[in-house]
């Protein structure tokens, strides 16, 4: 019995076909102009059937617009549905401003997303010229923003003023001073806008712009010449002009010779030894000589010694010390 219910239960799921996980809900989703965007929609169950679904759009005039009908997202749509028959979701590429509002993905029922698409705001001030200062054989860069870095420009343009007349030299390089000279670093951030300029010159002096939509920034590019030494030369200059005589120091009276220090040194070491020989020939003769009387024949060498003496023998002026020699 319990199989049966189940079996009856699945039946009236798959014939009342695909049921939307968020029905009836709103979904607030953000874009980035030039960007894409992902507008989710799914049934609820994997074994549904879709028997038929649309997108809309909300128009200006009042009513639903068939998003597949409309022209303007020819070549940017792109559904799931293909790979996995129960995702509906709605992939938008090439974000535009036009494209925000708000869609409807619609089956037997219906989930509502709210686009929201976000352009760009130059964060430069475009009521003031920014001075820019470069060096004439280097690169500088133009810095210009947009204050959403995701957010792409529909349109960029970089000028320069030349004769008093615009020159474009962004994306069209329509300046031949500028040729092959100018890039910009937007290689991660689609917002960077700055310009680069490489291979100054003086000739680049002047006024730029960059122009989005309907908003512009100037700037004043000055292109300063200096003389450029590098500085492990002038340490080395320094240290020669120190150390070795230059073509201009030649007349200079040259210094005293060191060579007489080394001859006073000279005499010293061959002195010293010769007095330390004659010191020593001289201590040598004189205890030689003292020796040799010590062992020479007939030599006596006087010394004391106390003889005891009977009583009998000493009367009182007999008192004294008496010599004997051996």
């Amino acid at each position: 019995m319990r199989d049966h219910l189940y079996i009856f239960f699945f039946m009236i799921q798959f014939s009342s076909g695909c049921i939307l996980s968020n029905e009836r809900q709103t979904i607030e989703i953000t874009g980035y102009t030039g960007g894409s965007v992902v507008l989710p929609c799914s049934c609820a169950h994997p074994q549904s059937t879709v028997n038929t679904f649309t997108w809309e759009l909300f128009g200006s005039g009042g009513r639903w617009i068939q998003v597949f009908e409309d022209e303007k997202y020819s070549g940017r749509r792109v559904l799931f549905n293909e790979s996995s028959p129960q995702n509906l979701s709605l992939l938008i590429s090439d974000l535009r401003q036009e494209d925000e509002g708000m869609y409807r993905c619609k089956t037997e029922q219906s989930t509502s997303i709210q686009l929201t698409v976000k352009g760009c705001d130059l964060v430069q001030n475009t009521k003031a010229t920014i001075a820019v200062t470069g060096y004439a054989g280097e690169s500088v860069v133009l810095p210009c923003s947009c204050s959403e870095l995701l957010a792409k420009p529909e349109q960029i343009q970089w000028m320069y003023i030349v004769e008093k007349a615009f020159k474009e030299i962004y994306p069209n390089e329509k300046s031949e001073r500028h040729k092959n000279r100018v890039k910009l670093l937007n290689q991660t951030s689609p917002g960077n806008l700055s310009l680069h300029i490489s291979a100054l010159t003086t000739e680049d002096e002047g006024d730029y712009y960059c122009s989005v939509s309907s908003q512009t920034v100037s700037y004043r590019l000055l292109v300063e010449v200096t003389l450029r030494t590098e500085k492990p030369h002038i340490h080395t200059s320094i240290s020669l002009s120190t150390l070795q005589p230059s073509h201009q120091t030649q007349e200079l009276e040259p210094p005293q010779q060191p060579h007489d220090t080394s001859q006073y040194l000279l005499i010293l070491v061959a002195v010293f030894p010769l007095a330390l020989i004659l010191t020593f020939l001289a201590l040598s003769s004189r205890y030689a000589k003292m020796f040799s009387e010590i062992r020479a024949p007939g030599y006596q060498r006087p010394f004391s010694v106390r003889v005891p003496v009977e009583n009998s023998f000493i009367s009182d002026s007999s008192s004294g010390i008496c010599r004997c020699l051996l």
